[in-house]
């Protein structure tokens, strides 16, 4: 199992450094295309929801690559204290769905300002 941690500015502009690392390293572990396009659109939607919502923007986001035998799992997390407020978290329900439709499994930690999903290796 290798680890890949990233830890970049909660800025706009460099979502696109964590969209080209995730397409480095889905490459280099054989996914397909259509899956490399996924994981990067994934990738961008979650970067996206906490930057729509949680204001504070002083601390960097996290991002962990884990590549395991079978499957590819993305953590990224908020390191700011603001915090996702219900209210919110219903309006940006379409980055949900699509983080949800495109991952094999995810999963929302909004206590903790995190979230992961898996693609798993066909």
């Amino acid at each position: 199992m290798d680890k890949v941690k990233l830890t970049i500015p909660k800025k706009s502009e460099y979502i696109s450094t964590i969209r080209l690392t995730s397409s480095a390293l889905s490459n280099i572990n054989s996914f397909n295309v259509d899956d490399i396009e996924d994981i990067k659109v994934i990738v961008s939607e979650i970067c996206i929801f906490f930057i729509n919502n949680i204001k504070e923007n002083e601390k960097p986001f996290e991002v962990e690559y884990i590549i395991d035998n079978d499957k590819f799992k993305v953590k990224v997390t908020d390191l700011n204290k603001g915090k996702v407020n219900k209210k919110n978290e219903i309006k940006d329900e379409m980055c949900i769905l699509i983080i949800e439709s495109l991952s094999d499994k995810y999963e929302l930690d909004l206590d903790y300002n995190k979230i992961s999903f898996e693609k798993y290796m066909n």
